[in-house]
């Protein structure tokens, strides 16, 4: 059995096995496509975009025909989604950054997109710079400073490590993996020193050859990740906001330099 669908919901818990009791993996959001490998009583077994593989219950998916050729990636740290323009108006959602949401028209103030069922909703002008350049993604990332850390989670209401990392590139056009040990093998990537790296460069930590954390690299050894939430801290004794922890463990330095613009 295997047919796509939709999410449905701002956000969906995607869990290691059917049950909400289960560990959450990652999460869905609203109009990513998935496909069902197979169900299981309320279940669906499901690949997500990113290609990660969990159980979604059925209440949080829906067949979905999106009828416009356009899309758009939300930028905003959270965008409510409205029956009607205007702010008095009744909230029907509030979507997650880096949702990709089908555009029909671009109008002063609100914008109009498709709702799930097919009708338009609408949502306020986005921060519309969405250039693959290093200013942007660290301007992007800074936007979500205090955002909550929520294992397994993926949207602006609550991020681990990697999903921060994946999803702020995926605000600037890069489609990234889901998990940590998969993004250092990526495509593309190269292994530096930390002098060499640059704003937007990642560093990943590991110990005893496991890969436990990902950072994004500001600059003068200053790191930006999602750890208690998203915030910024330094690797190197002595500087503001010292992280002891990471600072012993083994660093593995990445330039982003092949997936994006200097």
């Amino acid at each position: 059995m295997k047919n796509d669908q939709v999410i449905a919901t701002a956000v969906a818990p995607v869990h290691e096995k059917a049950s909400f009791l289960s560990e959450m993996v990652t999460q869905g959001l609203m109009w990513e496509s998935v496909s069902i490998l197979r169900k299981k009583n309320n279940w669906c077994q499901a690949t997500m975009e990113d290609e990660y593989e969990g159980w979604v219950h059925d209440s949080y998916l829906s067949e979905s025909h999106i009828n416009s050729q356009d899309s758009l990636i939300l930028t905003n740290r959270c965008t409510p989604l409205r029956s009607k323009r205007g702010r008095d108006s009744q909230v029907l959602a509030l979507l997650s950054f880096a949702t990709v949401v089908p555009l029909i028209e671009k109008t002063s103030g609100y914008w109009t997109i498709q709702l799930i069922n097919g009708a338009e909703g609408f949502i306020p002008a986005q921060y519309m710079d969405v250039s693959n350049s290093r200013d942007n993604l660290i301007s992007l990332a800074t936007s979500l400073i205090g955002t909550p850390y929520l294992w397994g989670g993926k949207s602006s209401f609550g991020y681990d490590c990697s999903g921060f990392v994946q999803m702020v590139l995926k605000s600037v056009g890069v489609s990234f993996p889901r998990d940590a040990s998969q993004q250092i093998n990526f495509k593309n990537l190269e292994e530096i020193s930390m002098e060499d790296s640059l704003p937007g460069d990642l560093v990943y930590f590991s110990e005893n050859n496991r890969i436990n954390h990902v950072a994004f690299i500001v600059e003068d050894g200053r790191i930006l990740h999602s750890s208690g939430e998203v915030k910024l801290e330094s690797i190197i004794e002595g500087k503001t906001r010292f992280n002891n922890k990471l600072a012993k463990l083994n660093h593995t330095f990445i330039s982003l330099s092949g997936i994006i613009q200097e």
